[in-house]
């Protein structure tokens, strides 16, 4: 004789979760909430912080900034924001490992040469 005290079968849980997902596969349980508002997306600002340090260990990496890209249509348009990330020459190992979008924002690669400090300017005093 079976015990009175016998837990229920895993069935009886798995049934109402596939209905649900099936509902919610059939369009009969909706979600209002606009696809970019579910998720979160952090500022190109962020996101430039996010990745920088890991682009600067790269050989070749000199530096990271924001600015306008031009457009897939032509230089005649206004640019989007997009991450730039300058190089002080080509570097294969940096074109292999950054992607060209990070978290929905484009990346562009710019070969600028080495960075060097900029000098103050000369202020004409005699005797430097």
């Amino acid at each position: 004789m079976p015990s009175p005290h016998r837990p229920p079968s895993p069935v009886i849980f798995l049934l109402p979760a596939l209905a649900l997902a099936g509902m919610a596969g059939c369009g009969l349980v909706r979600n209002d909430t606009p696809e970019e508002e579910q998720v979160p997306q952090r500022s190109i600002e962020e996101v430039q912080e996010a990745y920088t340090p890991g682009w600067m260990e790269l050989d070749g990496v000199v530096g990271t900034g924001i600015g306008l890209c031009e457009t897939e249509e032509g230089a005649d348009l206004p640019g989007e924001p997009c991450i730039r990330v300058f190089l002080s020459e080509p570097s294969p190992e940096a074109e292999d490992a950054i992607p060209d979008e990070v978290e929905g924002y484009r990346v562009e690669l710019v070969v600028t040469g080495p960075f060097r400090p900029r000098l103050p300017p000369d202020t004409g005093t005699v005797g430097r």
